[in-house]
Parts: C-alpha cells; structure tokens; sequence
C-alpha cells in the first residue's frame, strides 16, 4: 500500500481554500490535508509540526506573504514540493523566485481540471523522489553492513594489529561491544543449502536478547564460523550463554556434530584475534558440544592467553622465514611458562601438549614441515610427558621446521597467499600486493602460484570469488548486489556474466535451486 503523504494548504481566502479540499482528489492520491493557514506564520508552524511533503501556497497574504514564507521554508526543508496560486499581474513578480525551487505557479481564476493533473503529476513526482532516497539509504547501509563484517572479519584474522587498522574502520566499529560465539561444522556441509534457512534464523533468535544490537554470521576459516552480536549488549550470565548455544544449535536441528563457544564477556574489536583464537583452540580440544571460555583472572592464570599468542607469532615467523621473530616468540613463550610453574604442573604439561598438537597441525596445514619430522615429533611427544622435555621438543620442532623451510618456501609461501587472497577477496587485490606482502618478486609470486595450483593467478581469484558467492547465495538472504560487493565485484551485470560463465546458470536461478530467497 501507498504510503500516505501530508499537505497543506496557505491562502487567505477562504474560498480557496475549501475549493482546494472539495475539488483534488486527496483519498484518491492517498493524501492527507493535516492544516491550513491563512498567512506564513501560521504556515510555518504547520510546517514544524506536521513536516509536509506538499504545500499549495497564495502569494499576495497578510502578515508574512508566500515569498518570504518560501525564504523561511527553505532554510528548515529542502524537499518539500510547493505550487504557488498567483493573480496575473503577480506572474512575472512570482517567477523571481525560481531559485526557491517551485514545482509549478497555478493562475488565479484557478483552472481547476488543469490542477487536478498537476496535482497529480506532482504526487507521482514527490513518491518517484521518496522511492529513491530509499533506494539510496538501503543501499547505503547495505554497504555500511558490508564494510562493518569485513573490518570485522579483519579483526578476528589478524589483518587489524596494533596500528594497522584504518580510521574508517575504527570508527564503524567503536561504539559497539561485542558478544562472540564460535561455531564448528563439519567441513562438508559448510555450504550446504540446508544451513540457509536455519542460520537465517539463528541471527533472528539472538536480536532478541539486546534490542539495540545487531548480529553478524561470519565464515572465518576452514570449519569454523563466527557469530557476532554488536551494539550496546546488556551483561549475560553464565546460564543466559548456555541457553543461547541451545538456541543455536536448536535452531541448527539440533544436530549432534555442532560444537559451539561462548566467550563470557563482550570486549571490543582490538580483542576479537585472541579471544577467537582462545576459543577456537579450547573448541577443538574440549571434546564437549557447549563451553563457555572464561576470561582468565589473575596474573598468572592471563598468562595462557598470552602463551596461546606466542604459538600463533611463532607459526607467522616460519611462515613469513623470519626466524629471530620465532626466537623471541619462543623465549617470551618460556618465561611466561616460567610464572606458571607455580601451578599444578600436570595441567602445565597438558597445556604444552596441546600447543605442540595445535603447532603441528598448523605447520603441516603449511606444508612448512617434513613428513619425516612431524612422525618424529609424534614419536617424542607419546615417549615423553615432562615439562622441560616438551618445551625442548617445541624448540626443536621450530627449529627443524626452518632448516626445512628454506627447501619448502614455495609451498608455504603459496599457502600463506591462499590466506590473505581469502580474506581479501571483497577487495580489488592484485598479484603485487600479495607477492610485497611475501616479500618475494611478482614474478616469482607468478610462477609458483600457477605450478602449486595450476592456473593464474587471476583465474584462481575468480574462482575463490565465485565459489565464496556459492556458499553466500545458499546460506544468507543477502541480495545478489551485496553478495556481489562480498566477493569483490562492485557491477552486478558483471557479476551475473562471471558467476553464468563459470556455473552455467545465474545467481538468482543458482539460488533458487540450492539455497534461500533473496
């Protein structure tokens, strides 16, 4: 239905003014007359009040005319259409004030069928106008809601450090605090249609708690999704977390293979890369469908954390063959050890345990480490439950993983660009920037990536591109724009040509056939 638009009505004579309010046809057009006046000032306070969309206004008044009410007017509203009554000998006086932006003047005698179809035509005109300022703020807070998940997503990687992230980013995100769940599907069904609907509806499920937040479903690597409540969040309990994860996994049809994380305070966007990466590990080694991490109290105990993000820089030097960055990892990692030991050792030792298992897993996931060496570790690691044994095994596996490094650069210098290819892909990325942030020379970047993957550079973008698009199309109601935007492609017409190229079909008849409506 048409929404209803506001007028009123300026003249000193009555006569007009009921002929006004007789003759137009208001209910037809779905307007409403909310005042008349029978001067500027009286005008103008029905202008305050009401904020009308169209005003018919007399020229000749007493008190303030309709010249000087159009002056007044324009200060407070830009928008409003006008058609101005005037007499004849009034007409080139009137059109003196053109730059008032006028719709039209109507002569007086009033031809009053000639001001039936002006009339109308200037409803159409004030409607067409309001149906694109509409399209212009959904549009523009389509892209603000785009903007706000990618320095989310940035944040929860790793791509915002101390100092890197940019004004535009810091502000979109610093009034918020934000509740973070991790959630753990089995690879296979990341994109499956079926998680449309039912992830649709998680995000409705948790709005409910905080009125004034709003919820972000991120796919942040491999098995692992990301749900973010942001705004102004109320304090959550304990038992309000757990009956959250129910909901989810509820609204997830309760199937068994879900895990999921609550982390038990909101923080802000410089916390999101420790906190995921605490929750992640703690996920994957709870064994448990429901764990709410808590935040660590004391000195000592903060200090996990802090242990936790010494394994992560030291992963990011071998990557990156910095090895005197993996040295002062390792020695930060042993004095924080060091303020632990006053613990219970064996939980000590279990914690060590569990950072060699995280750091293989993530050196062979490289390829930044030998078959042979990772069956040795293991070997070790089963032989041997001491701690200063297990902090040796550590030294050695990083060690053994750089003298390796030099003969395997390639391959985890490929895999460290599928990373940061797959984070960036809403952005225009080349083949420079990624190779400058190897720090190795284009053309080397060039050659290695197309014999590790066998196609260009350019070609495997597309494809990451288009294979992002799949999953979005069947498990978010994000229109075909936005999920465009997403995977880096700013014209939709372009967009429908690549996406039919490589799939066969257009997005919109790929989403009907495997996911939601948009």
């Amino acid at each position: 239905m048409l929404v209803k638009l506001k007028a009123i009505l300026i003249d000193d004579e009555i006569n007009i003014i009921r002929n006004l309010q007789q003759v137009l046809p208001w209910d037809e057009q779905r307007v409403e007359v909310v005042g008349t006046a029978k001067n500027g000032v009286q005008a103008l306070e029905l202008i305050h009040a009401h904020h009308p969309q169209l005003i018919f206004c007399d020229i000749r008044m007493p008190v303030m005319d309709g010249i000087e009410f159009l002056q007044e007017l324009r200060q407070i509203d830009q928008e409003a259409e006008v058609i101005m009554l005037t007499g004849y000998q009034e007409f080139e006086y009137a059109r003196s004030v053109l730059r008032y932006q006028v719709m039209d003047y109507v002569l007086k005698p009033i031809d009053y069928d000639a001001l039936i179809q002006l009339f109308e035509k200037t409803v159409q005109h004030i409607r067409d106008k309001l149906q694109q300022n509409q399209y212009a703020e959904e549009t523009q807070h389509r892209m603000k809601h785009i903007a706000y998940e990618k320095a989310l997503l940035e944040y929860i990687r790793g791509f915002h450090r101390e100092g890197q992230s940019g004004a535009n980013d810091r502000l979109v995100l610093s009034d918020n605090r934000l509740a973070l769940f991790v959630l753990e599907l089995p690879q296979a069904e990341q994109s499956h249609s079926l998680l449309s609907d039912q992830l649709a509806s998680v995000k409705e499920g948790m709005a409910a708690y905080a009125a004034d937040s709003h919820v972000h479903l991120l796919h942040v690597a491999d098995r692992f999704w990301a749900l973010v409540l942001a705004g102004k969040l109320p304090h959550m309990n304990g038992s309000q977390l757990e009956q959250m994860m129910k909901q989810i996994v509820r609204s997830l049809d309760g199937r068994e293979e879900l895990a999921i994380a609550a982390y038990e305070r909101a923080m802000t966007a410089e916390e999101l890369y420790l906190v995921w990466n605490t929750m992640c590990k703690e996920l994957s080694f709870a064994h448990q469908p429901y764990v709410i991490v808590r935040e660590l109290e004391d000195t000592r105990q903060s200090n996990e954390q802090h242990i936790w993000h010494c394994a992560d820089q030291c992963i990011a030097a071998i990557k990156h063959l910095d090895q005197a960055a993996a040295r002062s990892s390792l020695k930060r990692m042993n004095e924080l050890l060091r303020v632990r030991t006053m613990q219970s050792l064996q939980q000590l030792e279990m914690l060590i345990h569990s950072i060699i298992v995280y750091m293989l897993r993530e050196l062979r996931r490289y390829e930044a480490i030998q078959s042979a060496t990772e069956k040795q570790v293991w070997r070790q690691l089963n032989a041997t439950s001491k701690l200063r044994e297990l902090t040796l095994l550590i030294t050695h596996m990083v060690e053994k993983a750089f003298s390796e490094h030099s003969n395997k650069r390639p391959q985890v210098s490929i895999h460290v660009a599928k990373d940061f290819i797959e984070s960036h892909l809403s952005e225009d990325i080349a083949a420079e920037e990624v190779a400058q942030y190897l720090n190795i020379s284009v053309s080397y970047f060039s050659t290695i990536f197309k014999q590790q993957y066998g196609m260009t550079f350019i070609e495997f973008v597309t494809q990451a591109r288009i294979e992002r698009a799949k999953s979005l199309l069947s498990i978010t109601k994000k229109s075909i724009s936005d999920v465009a935007k997403s995977v880096g492609y700013t014209e939709r017409r372009y967009f429908n040509k690549v996406f039919q190229k490589r799939v066969g079909m257009l997005p919109s008849e790929y989403r009907e056939q495997n996911g939601s409506v948009g």
